[in-house]
């Protein structure tokens, strides 16, 4: 990046290289503690001084200003700029801006050069040498002084790799200031479809006065330590126009050889004459190449101009298996910054070994489309890896969906951009040395864009087996509202409490039904969708029950209203021994492509029936004041009938519909045997109310009535799985 440093006037700081006579050389140097002011004279009036400076690892640039004291104009076309070192190397110096060469009287005039240097050169080891053109001495140049770098480079500058080209030198349409500084951004290696590939962003900014596209011309590819070459295309931003003094991303994808090291790797900009490569520069990738550990903060590849977001892969879990190893990897995304960031659709894959073997992941969650200053989403990565992989060794690559674009070669179409020799442009002076050229064998990836760019590389060393739901579940009082981790499950506004959770047995089928009640409350104040629950009991063991709704339920909820909805749960028979306590697991498994989202894990017990003639079925209460059996005959037939006296009260004001549990009554032999069933309902037409009231079983023969007659008195819910059924009184 170039920093803007302040300009250097001489009217405030004394100077120091004195020229006397005309345009003659001095070589008085101020003391260092003046540095910044230097400057070299070419009349008593008129001076050179360095304005500002940034330099990279491969480039230097740099701007000399021209101060005009004289009543004429001075041509800068009669002098030159190159850059040296302390090993006495000199570099050219080109020109990168397209500005008139005649400086008024009276004016200052900037003038923008870069040139591209070794890597290791220093601030303290550069100047610039400022010549005046002279074409009787050896070298053409009557040199007039130096102006040391190190006097406008920030301390502590950053230096990140950057190469600058002049376009102009592969397309004559283009103007001559027609320049862009390329400069690395991170790259990755990922494996897609068995096959290594290596992404890298590019960061090109227009050094020019028109807007430019880069040339077709223009091609890249990474130089291995080995010197193997493998050609580059251009997975996003090929069509990319560059504004002028303006940045843009590009990627570059390079398909590669799963032996190619990743140490000493380089990425070469160059251009074919005729059969000859002609290379334009170079820059190292030792730096850009990333991966990042588990939960360490990277800053987001993606993100937009003006945003400050990380990405982080927070915990990664595993469970070996029969089918392979299960493992959930939680990435969130945060927004470090002041202003609203707009949040990307991701998906990820696991990569794992030499051979390019890698497995998908998606999470399909919705969520808003912006992330408020200091907010965070987190992505649910769920995937089974094959029996044996370690996923301590495995990585997880986080792709984003790009934009739809083609991807030709480096660079696009010829640029549309025109304009002519800049006037008055300066020449620059010689020095830069021939660059080596290697031979090799090369390889082409000839791939298209694949509609998604990795964005991060995430090391799993670290990953922690998966603990059973049992042993993490939190304390639950029920009636209590269900706290969620995240809302991908549940909206905000609305309220969840499990109010009752009770079992029966079910000696003929061999298990018992657990019927638990959940409380759905509206505190927004519009109508929203009832939530489906996906949840489960887990046991002791580890072992889980998932949880069935009722078969019809309403499908909205209006604001300040309360909604029951029943869910069942089939549980082996135990013995009475048996702990009953289980973890209530509510999950998500719409917005993950495998497996399920815990969204939180209660401690939950069976509640357990009483012998108290106050029956509860939430958000009933019964209480049974008096009770009897008695039988009737007539025309060969018996009628066995249940006299009850009873109190009613809806405890709590919720919403019930005719989707709620039903009340039946069946009548049992002394052998087990049901010889008769009824049922009643607590709404609607024919419901049970206070009072008295008679259930009366018809139909009986003679031979299926005896004095050991029970009637239990069932609470019946409609299930997919059929029906389940809860014991909560019997009558003798």
């Amino acid at each position: 990046m170039i920093r803007k440093l302040s300009s250097i006037s001489l009217k405030q700081t004394g100077f120091a290289l004195l020229l006397t006579g005309s345009f003659a050389a001095a070589s008085w140097m101020a003391p260092a503690a003046h540095a910044a002011s230097e400057a070299i004279y070419i009349s008593n009036s008129s001076y050179f001084t360095l304005n500002q400076a940034a330099l990279s690892s491969s480039s230097l640039q740099f701007s000399v200003l021209l101060h005009n004291g004289e009543s004429q104009p001075i041509d800068f076309n009669q002098y030159g700029v190159r850059v040296t070192d302390q090993a006495g190397h000199s570099y050219t110096a080109k020109l990168s801006e397209k500005k008139s060469a005649s400086v008024l009287p009276g004016q200052d005039q900037s003038f923008r050069f870069y040139a591209n240097l070794p890597a290791g050169e220093t601030a303290a080891q550069l100047k610039v040498d400022v010549f005046r053109w002279d074409f009787v001495k050896a070298d053409f140049m009557n040199h007039l002084g130096d102006l040391p770098v190190s006097s406008v480079v920030q301390e502590g500058q950053v230096k990140v790799p950057e190469q600058i080209i002049n376009l102009h030198a592969l397309d004559s349409t283009l103007s001559n200031d027609a320049s862009v500084a390329f400069q690395l951004g991170q790259s990755v290696r990922v494996t897609e479809n068995g096959k290594w590939y290596m992404y890298t962003q590019v960061s090109a900014k227009n050094l020019g006065s028109s807007s430019v596209k880069l040339p077709s011309g223009l091609q890249v590819r990474l130089v291995d330590a080995n010197g193997l070459k493998y050609t580059s295309t251009v997975a996003s931003g090929s069509d990319t126009t560059f504004l002028p003094n303006q940045s843009d991303t590009m990627t570059l994808k390079t398909l590669v050889s799963r032996q190619m090291p990743t140490s000493g790797l380089t990425l070469e900009y160059y251009y074919l004459n005729q059969s000859e490569d002609v290379s334009l520069g170079t820059l190292s990738l030792n730096a850009s190449l990333q991966t990042t550990a588990l939960g360490a903060k990277q800053v987001y590849a993606g993100q937009q101009e003006g945003e400050q977001v990380t990405v982080k892969a927070n915990t990664s879990t595993y469970s070996i298996q029969a089918d392979g190893v299960h493992v959930q990897t939680v990435v969130t995304l945060s927004n470090d910054g002041e202003a609203i960031a707009s949040v990307p659709s991701f998906s990820a894959s696991y990569q794992f070994g030499d051979a390019g073997t890698s497995v998908t992941s998606t999470d399909n969650a919705a969520r808003s489309g912006y992330l408020a200053p200091k907010e965070t989403a987190s992505y649910y990565f769920n995937a089974t890896l094959p029996t044996g992989v370690d996923p301590n060794a495995a990585q997880l690559v986080l792709w984003q969906t790009a934009s739809s674009g083609s991807s030709s070669g480096t660079g696009s179409t010829t640029s549309t951009s025109s304009g002519g020799t800049a006037s008055g442009t300066a020449t620059t002076g010689s020095g830069a040395g021939a660059t080596a050229s290697s031979t090799s064998t090369s390889s082409s990836s000839g791939a298209a864009a694949t509609g998604q760019m990795p964005v991060a590389v995430f090391l799993l060393k670290g990953a922690s087996e998966a603990q059973s739901g049992y042993t993490t579940a939190v304390n639950y009082e029920f009636g209590s509202k269900l706290i969620f981790n995240n809302n991908s499950v549940v909206n905000k506004n609305l309220d969840v409490a499990l109010v009752e959770l009770h079992a029966h047995e079910n000696d003929d089928l061999g298990y018992k039904t657990a019927v638990a009640k959940y409380k759905i409350t509206n505190n927004g104040t519009s109508t929203i969708a009832l939530p489906e629950l996906q949840n489960e009991l887990i046991d002791s063991k580890g072992n889980t029950y998932t949880g069935t709704r009722q078969s019809a339920v309403a499908t909205q909820i209006t604001p300040g209203s309360s909604y029951v909805v029943s869910y069942s749960y089939l549980l082996p028979n135990k013995a009475q021994s048996d702990d009953e306590t289980f973890a209530l697991n509510v999950y998500d498994d719409k917005s993950v492509s495998e497996g399920n989202v815990s969204v939180g894990t209660y401690r939950v017990a069976l509640q357990k029936e009483t012998e108290s003639d106050t029956l509860a079925l939430y958000p009933f209460s019964l209480k049974v004041n008096d009770s009897s059996i008695s039988w009737l005959y007539s025309s060969g037939t018996y009628s066995y009938q249940l006299n009850l006296d009873l109190d009613i009260a809806h405890e709590d004001q919720v919403i019930i519909d005719s989707n709620f549990s039903k009340i039946e009554f069946d009548m049992v032999d002394s052998l087990g045997r049901i010889v008769g069933t009824q049922t009643a309902t607590l709404t609607g037409t024919g419901k049970l109310t206070s009072g008295k009231q008679k259930i009366v079983v018809t139909g009986l023969k003679n031979e299926q009535v005896d004095s050991g007659v029970v009637v239990n008195m069932y609470e019946v819910i409609e299930t997919p799985n059929g029906t389940a059924k809860r014991l909560i009184k019997q009558f003798h």
